[in-house]
């Protein structure tokens, strides 16, 4: 039988879950994971629009972490309207990354900080 004074707690959003429980080993495992399957795929569309510029896969994922990683060397860029397309595309994500990789890392640690406060003491 069920404890009539036992009130059964609402379940918290996924959301809210993950951001709870996530970890600094979370959150960077999960960026690098997005970055570089972001990398890869850019990558084939980059081999598949620009066929003629990029000959093998390795030679578009090179562009693609360069381009991601906002080097740029320069030493092979996109010459059609599509690829330059793509490129920026690559380019925004590779800009974005950066902050907001920092701004996960800060997160994760104001939400460990609020918790250490907020809970009870364990005595």
């Amino acid at each position: 039988m069920a404890n009539p004074a036992v009130v059964p707690q609402p379940e918290r959003p996924r959301l809210m879950r993950f951001l709870t429980d996530l970890t600094l080993r979370r959150a960077i495992g999960g960026i690098m994971v997005l970055a570089t399957t972001f990398t890869l795929i850019a990558a084939l569309v980059m081999r598949i629009v620009e066929g003629d510029l990029y000959k093998h896969y390795g030679e578009a994922v090179w562009w693609a972490v360069q381009t991601v990683s906002t080097v740029g060397y320069g030493d092979s860029v996109p010459v059609t309207t599509a690829g330059r397309i793509v490129a920026s595309v690559v380019m925004i994500f590779g800009i974005a990354l950066i902050p907001a990789t920092t701004s996960l890392i800060v997160a994760v640690f104001l939400n460990q900080q609020s918790h250490r406060f907020t809970r009870p003491d364990d005595e």
